[in-house]
């Protein structure tokens, strides 16, 4: 009894510890937007580090919750194959849209061995990050590629000269064959929830996402936002 007794105090006790992940709330123009990743503390320091994970694939609602990314989640949408779908977009198909308006986290996490998140991994990243809906505006389904990320997106800057000059790279979809990694369709009427990290510095640039499967072909592109770099990367701006 005692012993049992002891056991249950320790349980509560641990529990008591443990930090309670924060919840946010934001408006966006159709949805309440529940993100529960926890406060950013940090800015993205390299062009290579962008990434654009996927946290929500589905219809519109009145609350979307972005806990956690699709892929930890296990998902798999489909067990047969859209009979339609769309491989080569434009932006009558697809709008990108980068909501500026309510600050989010995204985070950069390192898993355990039995694929869980260790939270007190002090490699874990907390960026400072908005979010970015892609909404499917066609009746029929589109392809955004495989894997768990928007691997066909990249992010593009504007130079003192009025040039765009694109700052990082589309994923390789060579990297993800074999892997288990599911296609991405996104069916009509439906949107995905990614987020883009935010640099700190003393140059004011604009910027703006592209979205193609190939960087040959007409891209799809977000709204223009403003990010703030350092020397060092408005400086590769400026070179385009």
């Amino acid at each position: 009894m005692r012993t049992g007794i002891m056991l249950l105090s320790i349980l509560l006790f641990t529990s008591c510890l443990r930090k309670p992940i924060p919840v946010s709330y934001s408006n966006t123009e159709k949805f309440v937007l529940e993100d529960t990743t926890g406060p950013a503390n940090e800015y993205l320091q390299s062009f290579g580090d962008d990434a654009f994970p996927i946290y929500y694939i589905g219809p519109w609602k009145d609350t979307i919750r972005t806990g956690s990314r699709y892929w930890l989640r296990q998902e798999r949408r489909f067990k047969e194959y859209p009979k339609l779908c769309i491989f080569r977009y434009s932006k009558s198909h697809i709008a990108v849209q980068v909501d500026t308006s309510s600050p989010v986290c995204e985070v950069m996490e390192y898993l355990k061995k039995d694929g869980s998140i260790n939270h007190y991994c002090d490699s874990n990243r907390y960026y400072h990050a908005s979010m970015i809906i892609i909404r499917n505006k066609s009746d029929t389904a589109v392809s955004l590629g495989i894997t768990f990320s928007v691997f066909q997106m990249h992010r593009e800057m504007l130079n003192s000269r009025g040039q765009w000059v694109k700052t990082s790279e589309k994923l390789c979809k060579d990297w993800f064959c074999g892997t288990g990694q599911p296609n991405i369709y996104l069916m009509p009427g439906e949107l995905i929830l990614s987020k883009i990290s935010h640099f700190s510095g003393k140059h004011a640039v604009r910027c703006r996402l592209a979205l193609g499967c190939c960087d040959d072909i007409p891209q799809v592109y977000s709204n223009i936002f403003t990010e703030h770099v350092t020397d060092e990367l408005f400086y590769i701006v400026e070179e385009g």
